[in-house]
């Protein structure tokens, strides 16, 4: 195995601990956070309701507003430097959060967990940044599939410990996990390209260099209708989280709801961590992110759509399978479009704005599906979710123009070797 190889292997497990980390840490509050709410003594269906949903969108927002900033900087000083730092501002958020009393403390250590935190968007921008050509696409499938498992471990041990109040010991030591990462991360995390012999990094124009606040982000090919489609996306799969645990209160009988969310989020996520492999496998052979994120985006489109049917629980498990295992390609496409076509310069700056407009849709989604909700049935703001993710689909047909596979740089290093 050559040094390269080395360093690549190394970068993928402290990427992968860190996103698995971070993402666990996050699900371990957000399944539960109405009960953390009233735990503060909030009262009332409204307030604790209106707490949680503030509490659970904060960090996506601060996210949306700093992640382009984080990675522009990231392409100046290092993108290794850009994960450690996530890593530190996830261990001080989480520090915040342990010892908050109330909800407005709670709401501050979540925006400091998106203002300075952001590890998986930190990782993904370091993957999709530094990953060899004929590789980046596995190495972003592998890199996402963390978030797919800590995913699914998060709520475990967050429905295991919020019975028993010992959630802020879980996260102190999550904190204290993140923090050794950190130092792990500064000492590990390399470009892997640093490693080649005879190969230095290829010196930047500063007279061309954009300023700090713009990313070069709107001269990828298809730039326009992405970030459409990635708002579009993020918000019907995100907007579906609250609607749908009220869809299944009322189609199940009242005792097990609670048990059937869980089944169909394990199921969800479950896919989405196999199927995360097999399209970072798929982007690398085929060298089209755009078409596989059209593909995806409209699959997710009709399988949220489809689950305002009532199917019972065998024709959920299918539908969420589905869902699961498109979402799997929506970030990681984007990210392997954007990272492939963004010069070397501005590449980390470039995933951290496509990134916002994710975060957009992440963000939006669960503070607009709540009013929806009470507006129209439950059955009408699913099909409506579903259609933002069909929407999607069709900005990715009209970015398709701007995929030009047998002109790409990285395809082209790969078939001279």
């Amino acid at each position: 195995m050559s040094t390269a190889d080395r360093v690549q292997r190394r970068n993928l497990v402290l990427l992968w601990a860190s996103q698995f980390t971070n993402t666990a840490g996050l699900m371990v509050l957000v399944p539960i956070m109405p009960f953390y709410v009233q735990g503060m003594g909030v009262r009332g269906t409204a307030e604790v309701q209106t707490w949680a949903g503030v509490a659970i969108a904060a960090p996506a927002l601060a996210l949306t507003v700093a992640t382009p900033l984080w990675g522009r900087l990231g392409d100046r000083v290092g993108r290794h430097w850009m994960v450690v730092r996530a890593l530190v501002g996830l261990a001080a958020s989480m520090v915040v959060m342990a010892v908050a009393s109330n909800p407005v403390a709670l709401v501050v250590g979540r925006l400091l967990q998106g203002t300075l935190g952001g590890v998986v968007e930190a990782a993904q921008a370091f993957a999709s940044a530094v990953g060899p050509g004929d590789k980046r696409g596995s190495a972003l499938g592998k890199s996402f599939s963390a978030t797919a498992a800590g995913s699914l471990t998060g709520p475990v041990l967050g429905g295991a410990l919020v019975g028993a109040g010992q959630l802020d010991g879980l996260m102190l030591a999550i904190a204290a996990i993140a923090t050794l990462l950190a130092g792990a991360c500064a000492l590990g995390l390399r470009d892997p390209r640093a490693a080649r012999p005879g190969t230095r990094p290829a010196p930047q124009d500063r007279s061309r260099r954009p300023g700090f606040w713009r990313t070069g982000f709107w001269q990828v090919p298809g730039a326009a209708p992405l970030a459409v489609a990635a708002v579009a996306a993020y918000l019907g799969v995100y907007g579906l989280i609250p609607v749908f645990a009220e869809h299944v209160q009322r189609g199940f009988p009242s005792g097990q709801a609670g048990l059937w969310v869980g089944v169909f989020q394990s199921v969800t996520w479950g896919a989405t961590l196999i199927a995360s492999f097999w399209w970072g496998r798929h982007n690398d052979r085929a060298q089209r992110p755009v078409r596989a994120l059209a593909i995806a985006a409209t699959a997710c489109g009709v399988s949220i759509a489809a689950q305002a049917l009532p199917l019972g629980a065998a024709g959920l498990v299918v539908l969420r399978i589905v869902q699961g295992a498109s979402f799997a390609a929506l970030a990681q496409s984007l990210f392997f479009h954007v990272g492939k076509h963004a010069p070397e310069e501005r590449r980390s700056g470039c995933v951290g704005a496509a990134n916002s407009f994710l975060l957009a849709g992440q963000s939006a989604g669960p503070l607009l599906a709540g009013p929806m909700a009470v507006v129209l049935p439950t059955h009408a703001s699913i099909a409506l979710l579903g259609a933002a993710c069909a929407v999607a689909g069709l900005c990715c047909v009209r970015a398709l123009r701007g995929e030009h596979p047998h002109r790409d740089h990285d395809r082209a290093e790969v078939l001279t070797g």
